[in-house]
């Protein structure tokens, strides 16, 4: 073959292959129209038997009815009378939650009951049998300045039911760490 010949044949030769290739990786059809194949699953599992598997494996869900406590047990606000049986000493903060000085001064009794060791416990103004119950506890004490609640204040209290200290407005945490540390009945123990 004339050397002249050999480079426009290869040229020729090579295009019948690429041509080739492409019909046969299509599939054979020279039609222009394409064609989407889809894929059958081995085993087709349903959205509901998906749900069915899941609920199958998972653990078993326990119906808690929450048990409703009355606001007032033996003449003292339920939070109160819950951390008492617990705890020799209680902060106890009434407050309006809807209030931002209240927030924080929960957060300080919060704080300083923990520093302390001892109970803690809110009492929300809204709550109006609790708030009476309050009022009948502190209406009770020797001192006529702790007699009338405001909110937000702090009360320190002992077992049973013994008002310590009352803090009115807003204390900080060491304030109330330090007033509940001094009521613990036997300090050091």
């Amino acid at each position: 073959m004339n050397s002249r010949l050999r480079v426009p044949a290869l040229v020729g030769v090579c295009i019948l292959v690429l041509a080739a290739g492409f019909v046969f990786l299509r599939g054979g059809s020279s039609s222009s129209s394409t064609s989407v194949h889809t894929i059958k699953p081995l085993h087709p599992v349903t959205k509901s038997a998906r749900l069915r598997a899941r609920k199958a494996l998972a653990p078993p869900k326990i119906a808690m009815t929450p048990k409703r406590q009355p606001p007032v047990i033996d003449g003292v606000p339920t939070p109160l009378h819950g951390q008492l049986s617990r705890h020799a000493v209680v902060v106890l903060v009434l407050a309006a939650p809807q209030s931002d000085v209240d927030k924080l001064t929960i957060a300080e009794a919060k704080a300083g009951a923990a520093a302390a060791g001892v109970g803690f416990a809110t009492v929300n103004v809204a709550q109006n049998a609790q708030v009476a119950a309050l009022s009948a506890l502190v209406g009770s004490s020797a001192n006529p300045q702790d007699r009338l609640l405001d909110a937000p204040a702090v009360l320190v209290f002992q077992r049973p039911t013994t008002l310590y200290v009352r803090l009115n407005g807003y204390s900080d945490a060491d304030t109330i760490r330090q007033a509940a540390v001094n009521a613990e009945p036997t300090p050091g123990l």
